[in-house]
């Protein structure tokens, strides 16, 4: 049996960090998976704060990743993971703990939050702490070599790369890009990557826009400032829509129609959603529906999220229910048409502008 057993889970970039030392130095160790959406029953009589990481050796527990990683790099000293003179090594403490408090909050709060502004406000802080990281750290201190304290791979490199390797993430759902300009980030995120420790653990950038698929941005088109359309959405898309602010959904599918969520109701009520359900066909308008629906969106709190299966139709409702309401002209309604990426043949929208 291996001296040091590590609780672990993949997808948390906190265990991430001790698995990549545990691997640097060689060290022989068991590795017990565990599943954050369904944790052991007895879990916190190993983690006390029922996390991942913790490590146990021999009779004692180490948790928390940065104490886990400065332990592991004390007891078992070689290779070394700090540099020896003191400045140094109170450096790399600095930094490790501006990884913690300031470079890692903000990374998470870009990508889990769900509000726009909240979203904004984290990416201009990312930023100020890559640029921060480009000219105060690895500027000054890695002279040419490609890592943090030059030519020797360290606690620090390790601390920070987790969520480097978790960047497609914010990179697809938040559209935020490493700045071109810090290069020396850059390079020390190519040379950490080909490390063979980081290899032999290494997940996909799928990998990791499968497992953060939730924080993907609702697929809806923003009608007006009271609505918004979108195709099929899920139970997670309505916590999300709720989260985002959204009052009420009205769903225009039949229960008959492939796809459909029998249970959908339920699960925007649990969200905290109003909700109604008025079945128009895609493809034959019917106007006594479409006066239905309209009464449904002018009655519901907002704003309103309108769907179905493709979109299409949600679209041409929610644009219809803007006109009437705003009494729009049909050259207006032809051209927001248009910027909704909407076909002036959609049955409904087509027959509304007959009669207008």
């Amino acid at each position: 049996m291996a001296e040091i057993t590590i609780y672990s889970a993949v997808v948390c970039p906190f265990a991430h960090r001790s698995r990549l030392v545990l691997l640097e130095k060689g060290i022989d160790f068991d590795l017990v998976e565990i599943d954050l959406q369904n944790k052991p029953a007895n879990f916190t009589d190993i983690s006390p704060y029922s996390k991942v990481p913790v490590i146990k050796h021999g009779n004692e527990r180490v948790w928390e990743s940065a104490i886990i990683n400065e332990y592991l790099d004390e007891v078992f000293p070689q290779p070394s993971l700090l540099p020896k003179d003191a400045i140094s090594k109170a450096q790399a403490r600095i930094w490790i703990d501006f990884a913690n408090t300031r470079f890692v909050p903000a990374f998470s709060s870009l990508l889990r939050s769900l509000d726009s502004q909240k979203q904004k406000e984290a990416a201009q802080e990312l930023e100020q702490h890559l640029r921060f990281i480009e000219n105060e750290a690895l500027a000054k201190l890695s002279d040419n070599g490609p890592y943090w304290f030059g030519e020797a791979i360290s606690l620090v490199d390790l601390t920070f790369y987790p969520w480097f390797e978790r960047w497609a993430a914010i990179e697809q759902y938040r559209g935020f890009k490493l700045p071109a300009e810090l290069t020396r980030i850059q390079k020390w995120w190519d040379a950490v990557s080909q490390r063979e420790s980081v290899k032999a653990i290494a997940n996909s950038p799928k990998f990791y826009l499968e497992r953060y698929a939730r924080f993907a941005p609702l697929p809806f088109k923003k009608v007006s400032e009271e609505l918004s359309s979108a195709g099929q959405i899920t139970p997670e898309q309505l916590q999300q829509a709720a989260k985002q602010g959204f009052q009420s959904v009205l769903n225009l599918r039949s229960p008959d129609e492939q796809g459909f969520f029998n249970d959908e109701q339920q699960h925007a009520q649990a969200a905290g959603l109003n909700y109604a359900n008025i079945p128009i066909n895609p493809a034959q308008a019917n106007q006594e529906l479409v006066e239905k629906a309209i009464w449904e969106i002018d009655n519901l709190p907002k704003p309103i999220l309108v769907h179905c299966a493709a979109g299409a139709r949600a679209t041409a409702i929610a644009l219809i229910a803007n006109a009437s309401q705003q009494q729009l002209t049909p050259e207006e309604i032809k051209l927001k048409a248009q910027e909704l990426g909407l076909n002036l043949d959609q049955p409904h929208l087509k027959q509304f502008l007959q009669q207008n």
